[in-house]
């Protein structure tokens, strides 16, 4: 992975006034489920994460915990006789416990939401504008108007930040790549890449001459898509992980703006996922003709994003086998950086783009961040 220049000194968007050497944050972390489970795995106490972040609660879209002297993990189970620490999560009630706890103490305190819930995003503002970090692996926030883009990210004089490293490229440090090179005074002409791991994987097994819906499956059966893997197919996600790049290189843009292209049979839209699977081998032919096409070229279908100042495109691309994006196996990603300092050889970022292992390694990225 190429990097940028790390004898340029980093300056960061927003001051902290708590962020000194070996202090230790406290760290909430709101939802437990595949990436925030793994967290709580990472830091819980006696880890040796745990010598810089205090986990002082969790919480799930059902029950929270919270103890401001520092939980166990095991505290949820072993609770459930004493249901006294133990609450039903109301999100109201839990962010003034919150804000509660951070005026009594002026440790730094983070949230950390990993719920993917609207509700909760929509309360990232309140939990900024009393002093609490704001550490999210979720798009929702960030893809939310500009004007509350900006509201997330403007300066604080209570020194509270807002970091989503994991919501564009999992545990690769894309975003924080791109926020330094602006920082340092450097201009954004084109990022552009693959930034789904699920699509190319998909791509990867029709190259190996596998039927498009057999490969759908395969990647449904490994783990790499979402519940319902056209969420995945209809270029959403990718759309999504382009327009918080947009915005972290300077650009003011809606989601609105521009589309995706849907790789989703529109038969197969409102189907259930049982036919959809079942509907999927009308359409294998189809993605046949299009791999054997690109490959008369020397050429391999991915599915690309790319970044410019008049804005975003997303889709399938035919791009040469040999290339840095033809050449990507696996459920890897990969994106590339040009701007005016790294031009004629841009800045590439190549690594696994799903997991929730890495995804959890760039939630804590940004935890450090955090304490600078």
């Amino acid at each position: 992975m190429k990097r940028a220049d790390q004898s340029v000194k980093r300056v960061e968007l927003n001051q902290k006034p708590f962020a000194k050497a070996n202090l230790k944050a406290d760290v909430f972390v709101a939802g437990i489920g595949t990436v925030g489970g793994e967290l709580l795995r990472q830091v819980e106490p006696g880890s040796d994460l745990s010598e810089e972040f205090r986990l002082i609660g969790f919480c799930n879209s059902k029950l929270a915990l919270i103890n401001e002297s520092g939980v166990q993990q095991t505290a949820f189970v072993s609770s459930a006789l004493n249901p006294r620490p133990v609450f039903a999560t109301r999100w109201d009630k839990l962010i003034e416990q919150l804000i509660n706890i951070r005026r009594r103490n002026v440790q730094n305190l983070i949230f950390v939401d990993a719920t993917g819930s609207r509700e909760v995003a929509l309360l990232y503002t309140k939990l900024l504008d009393a002093g609490i970090h704001v550490v999210t692996p979720s798009k929702l926030a960030n893809t939310m108007p500009q004007r509350y883009f900006d509201e997330l990210v403007k300066p604080r004089e209570n020194g509270a930040v807002f970091r989503y490293e994991a919501a564009a490229g999992a545990g690769l440090p894309v975003v924080q790549t791109i926020r330094t090179m602006v920082q340092n005074g450097d201009d954004i002409i084109r990022i552009s890449g693959v930034l789904s791991g699920t699509m190319t994987y998909l791509f990867g097994q029709l190259e190996n001459g596998v039927s498009f819906s057999k490969a759908v499956k395969l990647a449904y059966e490994a783990g790499y898509t979402e519940p319902d893997p056209r969420d995945d197919l209809s270029g959403e996600d990718v759309a999504r992980k382009c327009l918080i790049l947009a915005r972290t290189a300077g650009l003011r843009l809606e989601r609105e703006s521009f589309e995706a292209e849907d790789q989703t049979p529109s038969a197969l839209k409102e189907v259930s996922l049982d036919d959809f699977f079942k509907g999927l081998e009308e359409h294998d032919a189809f993605w046949e003709q299009k791999v054997a096409k690109a490959k008369e070229k020397d050429c391999v279908l991915r599915y690309v994003g790319t970044v410019e100042r008049t804005g975003i495109s997303v889709g399938v691309e035919a791009v040469p086998a040999n290339s840095p994006l033809g050449s990507l196996r696996g459920a890897d990603n990969q994106v590339s950086i040009r701007s005016r300092y790294y031009n004629n050889s841009p800045l590439i970022i190549q690594g696994p783009g799903a997991g929730s292992e890495v995804t959890a390694q760039g939630v804590l990225a940004d935890m450090r961040d955090v304490l600078g």
